[in-house]
């Protein structure tokens, strides 16, 4: 058996066990010595650390998107394993930013939004981007490629309106700029901004990509003065972490169903989006060969609250129906991207303690939105994860029924432009540097 001197003279050997060790702890072993300090600050190093974590299936949290107003603040979030009451995420206090959203979550890395503003309009001119890692405290700004933006023109189309056509709207599809044949006379054409995303996977390349989704709309009036528009043609521009730099207009896409392209999920390669819910089909994008394919969604049209989400190597969408919405129907995507298949079908309105504080009465949970996600344990079966009332988080098992509670952040004093719904981000820590 080898002495712990000769574990510390033996920079290979250390380097296998300091591999196996989780982010935060590594971060205080930087203090050890010099030698400790080049070992884990190394960019191979972290590099392979965070491959050799990814491999776990389980994040440590679920982070719950809502608007921090002041930084510095600790990260809201609900930890997934219920042994541990005392787990904290780093906090923001590395970032000096208003009013900051976590957009999305990638293998340990945060898209975060900023604005100056929060009022909740979209879009917004003061919208700003960056990409952190809580763990070593890195965080980059992302500067979006200059577009030609109108924001102000839509004052002479409906000031009350802006960029919302869903007022009184004639829908046409948009197929070909230069033959289209519109029944108005377009007072604006107006490229907006609508979802910026991020893919991350240290198993499948050491570079991120981010993607930009931008609308290309046609704007006016018919002579019954309603708004009309054309039905947007979207435009992608991605940018590479390897070359720092964006390619413009790389992928465009023409579709007629609504594609909510402000959410993406990072799975097998691919960002995938969630659709409407009177959308029978959606699109993902595969990030190598950045090409646009089309997937099929379940068919929930009167679901009044849904999730769209990985776990376990897993595409899972749920949608929550019923008086209270706690009948879910949880649905998980066939590898070959053919259909959906309905996994689980539960009614937690049969077993309201199991989920309703017990202090509180029924009728609140009717108008409170919920968050919820399917959580996949190795070999252990799925479970359906529910933030609800007073800062309450639970673990309901799909499979045998048991529920846990679950340690959840305060959530009190925060605000959230959806009203009461969180939607959650899994997390996982990494030491990879931006």
């Amino acid at each position: 058996m080898a002495s712990k001197q000769e574990v510390i003279n033996n920079e290979h050997l250390l380097h296998e066990i300091l591999v196996r060790l989780p982010a935060k702890p590594l971060q205080k072993f930087k203090l050890v010595s010099k030698q400790w300090l080049s070992l884990i600050s190394n960019p191979k190093f972290c590099l392979t650390h965070s491959r050799f974590q990814k491999r776990s299936v389980k994040p440590q949290a679920l982070l719950l998107d809502v608007l921090y107003p002041k930084l510095p603040s600790d990260f809201k979030f609900v930890t997934l394993n219920p042994d541990t009451d005392h787990y904290q995420l780093p906090n923001f206090d590395f970032i000096d930013a208003p009013n900051v959203r976590i957009v999305q979550s990638c293998s340990g890395l945060l898209l975060c939004s900023t604005t100056t503003t929060m009022d909740g309009r979209d879009p917004d001119p003061n919208l700003r981007y960056f990409i952190c890692n809580p763990v070593n405290k890195e965080f980059k700004h992302i500067a979006l490629p200059q577009r030609q933006r109108i924001y102000h023109a839509y004052q002479d189309v409906d000031p009350d309106i802006g960029v919302d056509p869903s007022r009184q709207a004639t829908f046409r599809d948009l197929d070909q700029w230069a033959n289209l044949n519109l029944s108005f006379e377009p007072l604006v054409k107006a490229t907006i901004e609508i979802g910026v995303n991020l893919a991350f996977d240290p198993l499948k390349s050491p570079h991120y990509k981010i993607l930009t989704v931008w609308a290309n709309l046609l704007i006016g009036k018919n002579p019954q003065s309603n708004i009309c528009f054309a039905f947007p043609r979207y435009s992608i521009d991605i940018y590479s972490s390897e070359t720092e730099s964006w390619s413009l207009g790389k992928v465009t896409i023409a579709s007629d169903h609504a594609i909510r392209f402000e959410r993406a999920v990072y799975l097998n390669g691919a960002l995938h989006w969630d659709c409407a819910a009177s959308s029978e089909e959606t699109m993902y994008i595969d990030i190598i060969s950045e090409s646009v394919k089309q997937m099929p969604m379940p068919k929930e049209p009167n679901s009044k609250f849904r999730y769209f989400g990985e776990s376990g190597g897993h595409l899972h969408f749920v949608a929550a129906t019923g008086h209270s919405f706690l009948n879910f129907r949880v649905f998980e995507l066939k590898a070959d991207y053919s259909s959906w298949l309905l996994k689980y079908d539960v009614d937690l309105d049969v077993e309201p303690f199991a989920v309703i504080p017990t202090d509180r009465p029924n009728f609140i949970i009717t108008s409170y939105l919920m968050s919820c996600a399917v959580q996949s344990e190795e070999g252990n079966g799925d479970s359906l994860v529910l933030v609800i009332l007073g800062n309450k988080a639970i673990s309901y098992h799909l499979v045998d029924r048991t529920v846990q509670e679950l340690p959840c952040s305060n959530r009190d004093n925060f605000f959230y432009r959806a009203g009461n719904r969180f939607y959650p981000s899994p997390y996982f820590e990494t030491l990879y540097y931006i």
